[in-house]
């Protein structure tokens, strides 16, 4: 399994305020936000997005 894939397997986006950057995988400066289900990572992730913040 690649670092990608594995990332995507657990529950952890990293987010920078500053910037306005939701990312999949883990980023020097970025809070880690810790969720109870993939599901709800991918709904945080499109909710930020929607409300102006880019995915990397």
């Amino acid at each position: 399994m690649d670092k990608d894939q594995e990332a995507a397997n657990f529950p952890f986006l990293w987010i920078d305020w500053t910037e306005h950057i939701v990312s999949f995988h883990e980023e020097a400066g970025y809070e880690r936000l810790d969720f109870p289900s993939k599901d709800e990572k991918l709904d945080y992730a499109v909710e930020k997005c929607s409300n102006g913040f880019r995915i990397q």
